[in-house]
């Protein structure tokens, strides 16, 4: 439950399974292509950096783990939560695509079509 200092989140995570297309900078592109160039990003770019980071703190973290960690299966961890016993596992990191609508929500069974297609049934 949000507090009420909290903002409601109104992000949603997109689905990069279907056949969905953004516009970002009036530039159109295949979100799950979209996606995936994020991904590749942050294993070419974002895994070396962290690798270095947690080097200069001294955690000596096998870098072949932390690409794992952004596979869908992760990497093999032991998690240790406050008034817990160790826990062995997995972690991950996901990159996700989120979308927050400039346009209030329809009404149940609304199309955005439904427009349209009232003008060409008059």
């Amino acid at each position: 439950m949000l507090s009420n200092d909290q903002p409601q989140e109104r992000f949603v995570e997109l689905d990069t399974s279907q056949n969905t297309v953004i516009d970002i900078g009036e530039r159109l592109i295949y979100l799950q292509e979209f996606a995936r160039i994020c991904s590749d990003v942050a294993r070419n770019s974002f895994i070396p950096s962290l690798y270095n980071k947690l080097s200069d703190r001294g955690i000596s973290v096998p870098q072949v783990n932390l690409s794992e960690i952004i596979n869908a299966e992760g990497t093999r961890a032991i998690l240790l939560r406050s008034g817990s016993p160790w826990t062995r596992g997995r972690v991950r990191l996901r990159l996700v695509v989120e979308f927050e609508s400039e346009q209030p929500e329809l009404g149940t069974g609304g199309s955005p079509l439904d427009d349209i297609r009232g003008d060409v049934d008059s």
